[in-house]
């Protein structure tokens, strides 16, 4: 499929790789076709285990001819085909892990590579594995029509890494190389294809109709479990065949993780006490003494009061050599690590006393407080609905996002919260540097700084929106006091892998590009700069006076699970190199789908595939519902209820979401950046006609509701509703204005009433006001509301209470008169209400995978500094 040169670029300065067609081929417009095809299939991808394509490009040849070529990234290093021989079990099921991971980033963009075989599959001599030539990639169906490029009937890959169906010239997916890969495991792990035909015809046969011999009767070292992993990749019918490849590496992972703890228990049971330095024997007593006193306890809490007895005796004993301990923290079981589509968040203090993380409560989130000698996580009062928390530089204090509205600090000792400042809009990522002050990035703007005490913020870094820079975050001043490191997002990307790090002055402004390709980015304080991409962390050598990175990039840790809805990483470390990280969370991003519920809480299917839905509403004929969908650049959907299709309306140019309906069902109005606040607009639904702006403010703003006859608007801003009339002047004006945090005014169908949530009281309640004159207000629930959702009759009024759906019934004459409210059905843990249909019988709901999307477990890393260091020496020599 092609013939590649070693070149430079010129203009970046830089070693690359031209991969042309073979001169016998270049006149076929199919192969070229094809050629092409690879190309936009694999530029697409952004993955540390996937080859980068740079571009195409195409010239004319010295006969008039036409040569189309692709520049790619110059791996250096060797085929596995060149390896394969030579590999040990344990880099054998490293590099599976890997390939594991790259096929997984590409089968979630709908490309099936159909020829995974030792020659594709390079291993750079940094030791990162990459999947090599997507020239036989078929795109799956995204709504369009399938390529057929390669149709149904003919037969294309490797021989002797075919799957069945690839052999019998069917129709191929995903699956098919989750068989190649099983080939190419089974070939590694035992040093023989798991099909020996003698020709063609008879190796066919065996790939459909014979099942390969067990791994471990070729070679007894081979563990049982790996034949389990492997042969279910093995599978000849692809539905009985493992069908997520992500699934393989967590298996893999799981197999590796088990293995290296049997190999621990057993060099710990021979290891000899004579000798040992004095903090080695301390540590072994202490843990004999607990282990007789506390037997009933898991072995889990055990490691986390081990961690605090081993960092004690270090500071008291001998420092000269100290072991790399990795341990884990079990999270309550009813708080786990809170995760959503755009916030998360751990701390660890700055000398390693005390972990502070995101937790999950009923309906929202809340500060937790882990110290290191304890056995539990006690909630932080005062800190519902807060996430992205962050020690001070004495660790007596943690400041933190609350309400995604306002920036706030709490003792670490307890107390009441204060509010230092108002954020306008979500923070991304926030720092507290050694000069007191408060570094916040924000999603549609720059970096801000705030007093410690409190003020008003100011920001300290600039968008280039000639670029397309929507929002710069996660930032960390550096040992100098001068230097703000921090990500940014541009308008155009659709994963944070795509991401830029830069390194800023605070005073001359001057910026350098450190990474292209990544985000979270941390500095240590032994030299180094640590950052997330596919959900690993990574390292690399940084002068922080200079601002230059030396040295490719080192693959550290897997996991420091990487939120790809914001970017953040779930990590986090003390000033003594004491790591702590998630290092897993959802094994894919899309963990949420559409569905219906009725008023008896029975769910049915609605839309069945697996996509990162956020909000939801229903067209007012009941057929159509719009939806956001969310990615580094949210866009919004239309789903066709009865046609089953899905179309996409709006095309990234920063986040498009909170999808409304005008009554006459001809636009949905919507909130986006476009390089800026998100402000309000509206666009045609079948794409007549173009997008117009009703909105332009700097102040994020949300869309809630239209009255009856479409000519007023209600929308969220700062706290407060406010009423935008969409004839005459268009000025906006505040309705509901108070000290208190009020949301979600949705005008009832005659027009005449605003239902909203306000936590006037202290705690979230339904009210009820008039409309257009506020004269007075009603308060609904009792016990507790948010999202209020009226029939389209206008005779009912719901609203959410805990993990209850609560109903009151309205007969609005000349007042507003209304019901007590009633429990109408329980909503099931794993739904989101969003929706009434027009016939009031069923609601629309976002059901999400629970069990996957629970992340129970922090991982713990000591010295881990040392082990950043140790693997980038390693990688060096």
């Amino acid at each position: 499929m092609g013939v590649v040169y070693k070149a430079r670029d010129t203009k970046l300065d830089r070693i690359v790789a031209l991969k042309f067609l073979p001169q016998h081929l270049n006149a076929s417009d199919q192969d070229r076709a094809r050629f092409i095809q690879e190309a936009k299939a694999a530029a697409t991808l952004s993955h540390p285990n996937i080859c980068t394509i740079y571009g195409i490009e195409e010239i004319s040849g010295s006969r008039g001819d036409r040569q189309v070529f692709i520049v790619m990234e110059f791996v250096d290093g060797q085929t596995l085909q060149e390896k394969k021989g030579t590999l040990s079990l344990k880099q054998a099921i490293e590099i599976g892990i890997q390939m594991a991971d790259g096929l997984s980033a590409a089968h979630e963009k709908g490309i099936v590579h159909r020829d995974i075989k030792p020659e594709n599959i390079m291993i750079r001599k940094d030791g990162i594995v990459q999947i090599m030539d997507f020239g036989l990639a078929k795109l799956r169906a995204r709504g369009s029509k399938i390529s057929r490029l390669t149709k149904e009937g003919s037969t294309v890959g490797t021989a002797g890494y075919m799957s069945p169906e690839q052999v019998q010239g069917q129709e191929t997916d995903h699956r098919s190389d989750i068989f190649s890969f099983g080939v190419v495991l089974y070939e590694m792990l035992t040093g023989q294809l798991p099909f020996k035909g003698v020709h063609e015809t008879a190796l066919a046969y065996e790939i459909v109709n014979i099942d390969p011999p067990p791994m471990a009767s070729i070679d007894q070292k081979i563990d049982p479990s790996l034949d389990a992993i492997i042969f279910e990749c093995l599978e000849k019918d692809p539905r009985e065949r493992t069908q997520s490849i992500a699934q393989v590496s967590v298996d893999l992972k799981r197999y590796r993780r088990e293995s290296s703890r049997q190999r621990a228990s057993r060099i710990t049971a021979t290891r000899p006490t004579v000798g040992m330095p004095a903090y080695q024997k301390r540590t072994n007593v202490a843990a004999g003494l607990w282990r007789k006193n506390l037997g009933y306890i898991s072995a889990g809490i055990l490691a986390i009061v081990a961690i605090f007895l081993i960092v004690i005796l270090w500071k008291e004993g001998d420092k000269t050599a100290h072991p790399v301990l990795r341990l884990s923290i079990e999270l309550p079981a009813a708080n786990p690590l809170f995760w959503s589509l755009s916030q998360s968040g751990i701390a660890v203090s700055p000398d390693g006393k005390y972990l502070a993380y995101t937790g999950q409560i009923p309906n929202t989130s809340q500060l937790f407080l882990h110290r290191m000698d304890q056995l539990t996580s006690e909630p932080i009062p005062g800190t519902e609905n807060g996430a992205e928390p962050v020690f001070s530089p004495d660790g007596q204090w943690i400041a933190f996002n609350a309400s995604q509205a306002e920036l706030v600090k709490i003792s670490v000792f307890g107390g009441e919260p204060e509010i230092l400042c108002r954020t306008n809009g979500q923070t991304r990522g926030i720092c507290w540097a050694e000069d007191n002050s408060i570094y916040y990035g924000h999603i549609s703007s720059s970096i801000y700084r705030v007093p410690a005490q409190g003020g008003t913020p100011i920001p300290v870094t600039t968008l280039d929106s000639s670029t397309g820079e929507i929002s710069h975050r996660f930032p960390q001043i550096l040992p100098d006091g001068k230097t703000i490191i921090f990500t940014v997002k541009n308008n155009n990307i659709t994963s944070f892998d795509d991401a830029t790090i830069v390194a800023q002055r605070l005073g001359s402004g001057e910026r350098k590009i450190l990474v292209r390709g990544g985000t979270y980015a941390r500095y240590l304080p032994n030299g180094f700069l640590v950052y997330m991409r596919g959900n690993a962390i990574y390292a690399i050598a940084f002068d922080a006076e200079r601002l230059e990175v030396k040295g490719p990039p080192v693959l550290i840790e897997e996991g420091g699970y990487l939120n790809p809805g914001s970017g953040q990483g779930n990590i986090g470390f003390s000033n003594n190199g004491i790591l702590v990280f998630a290092r897993a969370g959802p094994l894919s991003y899309n963990r949420f789908t559409l569905k219906w519920m009725d008023r008896q809480g029975y769910i049915r299917n609605l839309l069945d595939s697996l996509r990162s839905y956020f909000t939801a509403s229903i067209s007012p004929d009941g057929q159509q519902i719009a939806t956001d969908i969310n990615a580094a650049n949210d866009d919004i959907w239309l789903y066709q209820i009865s046609r089953g299709t899905l179309s996409r309306v709006t095309f990234a140019d920063g986040n498009n979401n909170y999808p409304l309906w005008s009554p006459d069902g001809k636009y949905v109005v919507y909130s986006a950046e476009k390089g800026k606040a998100r402000n309000i607009f509206r666009k045609p639904w079948d794409g007549s006609g173009i997008e117009e702006r009703l909105t332009n403010n700097p102040n994020p703003q949300i869309p809630r509701s239209l009255t009856p006859d479409g000519k007023t608007l209600s929308f969220d801003q700062n706290g407060d509703i406010w009423i935008l009339p969409l004839e005459g002047d268009r000025k906006p004006y505040p309705f509901v204005h108070s000290p208190a945090n009020e949301e979600d005014g949705l005008f009832s169908p005659d027009g005449r009433w605003l239902a909203y949530t306000s936590n006037q009281s202290g705690h979230d309640e339904i009210y009820v006001t008039g409309f257009p004159k506020k004269d007075r207000n009603w308060q609904v629930s009792t016990g507790g509301g948010i999202k209020p959702i009226w029939s389209r009759n206008g005779k009912e009024l719901f609203f959410t209470n805990g993990s209850s759906l609560m109903v009151v019934t309205v007969s609005a004459g000349s007042a507003f008169d209304f019901s007590v409210p009633r429990k109408l059905c329980d909503i099931p843990p794993s739904a989101l209400v969003w929706d009434v249909t027009p016939d009031g019988k069923r609601f629309l709901v976002r059901v999400t995978q629970v069990q996957a999307m629970t992340l129970s477990r922090l991982e713990v890393v000591t010295e881990w500094f040392e082990r950043v260091r140790d693997k980038i020496v390693a990688t060096k020599n």
